[in-house]
């Protein structure tokens, strides 16, 4: 059996928070990693289930309390330079409060 050096992964949420009543979508302006226009999220600790990651960076960026989180898709891409995958598991809720 080959042996197959085994890659870095990062494993990161966003979710779009969507108000129907005042159709609105909130969204952040990005400045850290990368600059733009992105739904909030952030990264999954070590041992952490996804969903509960993401409830949780959308409390400590927004303060709000999310649920009924829908997942919506996963965006990855490679760094063959850093060995790295980096994964964005993507969810959206009509559900908040706060």
């Amino acid at each position: 059996m080959a042996y197959h050096e085994l890659e870095k992964v990062e494993l990161t949420n966003m979710c779009a928070i969507i108000d129907e009543k005042n159709q609105k979508v909130l969204v952040q302006e990005r400045k850290k990693s990368w600059t733009g226009i992105g739904f909030p999220g952030g990264y999954v600790e070590k041992g952490e289930a996804l969903i509960p990651s993401t409830i949780r960076e959308i409390k400590e960026e927004t303060g709000l309390d999310i649920s009924n989180l829908k997942p919506c898709g996963i965006k990855d891409w490679f760094e063959p330079k850093k060995n790295r995958r980096y994964m964005v598991f993507l969810y959206s809720t009509t559900t908040f409060s706060g």
